[in-house]
């Protein structure tokens, strides 16, 4: 048979395999890449073909706009703006309002990571002080972005993937074939996303109070979801060694309890108050990160594994971070993984779904969206801060913010949105604007360089090759006639057939990957039914954003995921009906705009 022949189901095979390994935890970058690779070794295309996604405009955009969100984040101007979001009085609803509405709006503009990562520490606090769960608040704050980013063209670096795979077809396609194919503009999205935005917040605002969970009570000494497990070692010959536990005053701690004692072996499960201490007694405590923290200040207590000396914590911080998806040690034990060797920083506590973690420190095994108390030193953040291995939620120090260049940032972001207005060209300004952060001082080089997700990057570039493979070998134009015949011929079945296939791969991969993936049976949808591509291009582009459903779906649902206590299935329950809405919303005006009722 000619190989050519087999070139569709070589694609297909790669496509599918790329899909396992990425639901199975493999990274979206490395998974897409060596399907790249495969598809290019066995001449479904060429190595120009192949490699000219990372010269895509989209890609080059998303790059430089990497650059511009941290430029916002280092001069503290989205810290300035949280702190006139979170404003008490008037009930939850009004706090979920003026939390929600403006967080969307900035998210049009920003990418939401940098936003999330700022918010999450603030809303938390803020919920204590008001007396409201966090979990009330922190992912109606993360699905607000996600809504958010759908309202212009640079919300998300999902969309500007899909302007991008719109741009190749554009340049790859004959005259006669684009049958309507246009660039996105910058705010052509905003007449779907606008009203989406509007419906889904309204729907955060009124669902949240009654819906989400409260874990614990607020009032409860124990009400921060953030429950962490922290062992603490008596020293030998130490203040407390021989003395009982109420002497040692560690009963009745303010937001902590004394779960158990671990001594040669044994375990004393909730020790009473006159339990007296020994030395190399391993104390199992449980509770709050700042009562952990002010915990280990007790003198004669160590952390576990770990002699305390009077300059080991010299110069040392207390981090929270939460471990992503792409954080190299998953399914390895902290000590296995080599954890303190590998970031100079020592695990002090583990929090899972807002539940104790049991077993010692070392051998625990982390899994995505765990949250982890870290003590480092003061260059950790540094190093850390654009790490994929895990987001870091607290711990940035103000001193390394540039508060005095937070108008001069703002001034940049809304200039170079005016001139991409204007110009219908979204490239130069990016790259202008990232320059300007650079130039006027609004963050450094290195930070410029450090801000930009090479992942993301080659996940970009690897799924603008796979789409050009998809077409070339064929397997779009059948998948397309298949969609079509699934929907009997009906342009809008078909159309939401399209939307439906995207936002399950997007709950389970990447977006981007998603819509690499969804884009070229979109397109070939579109041309086997002689229709408009427009509404279809925009059904990737929306679902590939609505990764409500699971917490793996998009990296900010992981940032809220550990700090909010939240469990999978709270997701599912308050992220499913969201989904629901969404594509109700999006099905009805693309069919409305592109008058769909009646095509068939």
């Amino acid at each position: 048979m000619d190989p050519v022949q087999w070139h569709p189901w070589l694609v297909g095979a790669v496509l599918v395999t790329a899909v396992i390994l990425m639901v199975r935890g493999r990274a979206p970058d490395i998974a897409l890449l060596c399907g790249l690779v495969v598809v290019m070794l066995c001449g479904v295309i060429d190595a120009g073909t192949a490699i000219r996604g990372f010269g895509n405009e989209g890609l080059l955009t998303v790059a430089a706009l990497f650059v511009v969100a941290a430029g916002m984040q280092n001069t503290g101007t989205i810290r300035w703006i949280a702190s006139l979001l979170l404003r008490s009085g008037g009930g939850i609803r009004t706090t979920l309002a003026n939390l929600c509405v403006p967080t969307a709006f900035i998210s049009a503009f920003l990418n939401n990571t940098p936003i999330v990562a700022v918010l999450t520490p603030a809303t938390i606090d803020f919920a204590k002080q008001q007396r409201y769960s966090p979990s009330k608040l922190l992912m109606p704050l993360c699905f607000a972005t996600t809504l958010g980013g759908t309202l212009t063209l640079i919300g998300t670096s999902t969309n500007l993937v899909v302007a991008g795979l719109v741009e190749s077809a554009i340049n790859s396609a004959l005259p006669n074939e684009l049958n309507g194919l246009h660039a996105i503009g910058f705010f052509e999205i905003t007449r779907i996303g606008l009203p989406l935005a509007i419906i889904g917040i309204t729907y955060l605002i009124f669902a949240a109070p009654k819906f989400l969970p409260q874990r614990v009570p607020v009032i409860e000494p124990l009400s921060d979801p953030r429950q962490y497990t922290a062992r603490l070692e008596v020293a030998v010959g130490g203040p407390l060694d021989g003395r009982t536990i109420i002497e040692a005053k560690l009963r009745r701690l303010d937001g902590l309890f004394l779960v158990e004692i671990q001594r040669a072996g044994d375990s004393i499960s909730a020790p009473g108050p006159d339990q007296r201490l020994r030395g190399n007694d391993t104390l199992v405590f449980a509770g709050a990160v700042e009562q952990i923290v002010a915990l280990r200040s007790t003198p004669g207590l160590n952390p576990d594994g770990e002699k305390k000396t009077a300059t080991n914590s010299r110069g040392r911080l207390m981090i929270e971070a939460v471990v992503s998806n792409s954080f190299p040690g998953l399914g390895r034990s902290i000590r296995e993984f080599g954890f303190r060797a590998r970031y100079d920083a020592a695990v002090i506590a583990v929090a899972r779904n807002g539940e104790r973690v049991t077993g010692r420190i070392g051998d625990i095994v982390l899994q995505v969206g765990d949250t982890l108390l870290l003590e480092a030193n003061e260059s950790f953040l540094a190093r850390n801060r654009s790490s994929r291995d895990f987001f870091l939620v607290s711990g940035l120090p103000s001193s390394d913010l540039r508060p005095q260049r937070a108008i001069l940032a703002l001034s940049i972001l809304v200039a170079m949105i005016g001139a991409a207005t204007y110009s219908g060209n979204m490239l130069a300004p990016a790259l202008a604007a990232a320059v300007a952060m650079v130039v006027c001082g609004c963050l450094r080089a290195a930070d410029a360089r450090a801000s930009i997700d090479i992942s993301i990057l080659l996940v970009i570039g690897s799924g603008l090759g796979l789409s050009n493979a998809v077409e070339a070998s064929g397997l779009g134009a059948s998948l397309g006639q298949f969609i079509l015949g699934l929907g009997a011929g009906s342009v809008l079945a078909s159309l939401a057939a399209v939307y439906l296939v995207t936002v399950i791969l997007t709950s389970l991969i990447s977006n981007a990957a998603a819509a690499a993936i969804v884009f070229p049976l979109a397109l070939a949808t579109a041309t086997q039914a002689h229709t408009d591509p427009m509404p279809f291009v925009f059904a990737v582009l929306f679902a590939a954003s609505a990764a409500f459903a699971t917490p793996i779906g998009y990296q900010t649902n992981l940032m809220i995921y550990g700090p909010g206590g939240y469990r999978f299935g709270d997701f599912v329950r308050f992220g499913l009906p969201l989904n629901i809405i969404a594509f109700v919303t999006t099905i009805t005006l693309l069919a409305w705009q592109y008058g769909l009722w009646t095509t068939t």
